[in-house]
């Protein structure tokens, strides 16, 4: 919505509101039928700034029309009698009507954006799908060509490095075709029950040979007596050695990265905590977005295929700034997948 037409917008409701307030104003209190009438009125602009602002609308709707009618109410009090009743019942229907108008409005909303969301990378997974299949093969080749070569040559020969990077270099990029073409295909699940805490501790066993070669000490806080989930166990350990290696490549020499488990009202809770620099604010926003990488060898994928896995699964992935520093992701999955 552009600064402009919610500016109109705003000067359509509080129109509307003046306009509601003038008639009670200028109508006698004993005029009770016309009164009970124009308290109706005020839900037409409570359901426009719902529409068109979500729930802040709602709540400074509902706010600014009980604040303006208090002096009217006030005039109008009879002591507690029927009437004072009827009013006050009406007040507190307005307010839970403002607060589910509300919560309505910016639940369709985020299903909207989750929708427009999953439009766009399905369009952008089609498209680096594509580029990526075309990419594997020719990378295969050179890959197997410059290992043939080099086996050739003496281990003195000058061209031998040459070889060596050019045979590095190509295993980087297949490892990034790889994961070009992990976030292309659609993701579906093969739902098996598991030890969630298991999972962790194989996922950190993984990791745990890049972590040592990089200094950095891998800790884990899981919570005991974890009940049993029923989740895609690869998929979810994607999500942990991405999550953990992020981590990993983030911190320095002499840090730690815990990893802990636990359990809330929803369901299993993953944290993978780091101690780098954090991330700056202007790329706070974008942190999930595909091909969005800070690091000049990364993809920019892999926090994109975590929180496709995640969504797939009916949970939900965010990170926070720590205090001290560093970040920490917080993944939520569901016990059971939805029905």
């Amino acid at each position: 919505m552009s600064n402009h037409n919610a500016q109109i917008k705003v000067v359509i409701i509080s129109v509307m509101i003046g306009g509601i307030l003038c008639l009670h104003y200028l109508t006698f209190p004993e005029l009770r039928f016309y009164h009970a009438v124009y308290r109706m009125l005020f839900y037409l602009p409570l359901v426009l700034g719902s529409l068109w602002f979500g729930m802040k609308g709602a709540i400074y709707i509902c706010v600014s029309v009980s604040v303006l009618f208090f002096p009217q109410a006030f005039r109008q009090w009879q002591g507690f009698s029927l009437d004072d009743f009827h009013r006050l019942s009406e007040g507190v229907l307005y307010i839970g009507i403002a607060l589910i108008l509300g919560l309505l409005v910016e639940r369709e909303r985020k299903k909207q954006r989750a929708l427009v969301r999953i439009k766009s990378l399905a369009a952008v997974g089609k498209a680096v799908s594509e580029i990526a299949h075309d990419m594997k093969s020719p990378l295969m080749a050179i890959g197997g060509f410059a290992k043939q070569v080099s086996k050739k040559l003496g281990p003195d020969n000058p061209d031998r490095k040459k070889l060596d990077l050019v045979i590095k270099e190509t295993a980087h990029l297949e490892s990034m075709v790889r994961e070009m073409l992990d976030f292309g295909k659609p993701v579906e699940l093969q739902f098996t029950e598991i030890d969630f805490n298991e999972l962790v501790s194989d996922s950190v066993r993984v990791a745990q040979p890049m972590a040592k070669e990089n200094g950095i000490a891998l800790e884990t806080g899981l919570a005991p007596s974890l009940p049993s989930v029923v989740l895609d166990a690869p998929r979810v350990k994607q999500i942990l050695l991405n999550l953990i290696t992020n981590a990993i490549q983030a911190s320095h020499a002499g840090d730690r990265v815990w990893v802990y488990t636990r359990l809330n009202s929803l369901g299993i809770v993953l944290e993978v905590a780091d101690h780098g620099e954090g991330i700056a604010k202007e790329h706070r926003e974008s942190i999930f977005h595909p091909f969005f990488s800070t690091r000049r060898e990364g993809t920019g994928l892999g926090l994109g295929i975590v929180k496709k896995i995640v969504e797939t699964h009916g949970g939900d992935v965010s990170f926070r700034i720590n205090q001290e520093k560093g970040v920490t992701f917080t993944v939520r999955l569901p016990l059971r997948p939805e029905t």
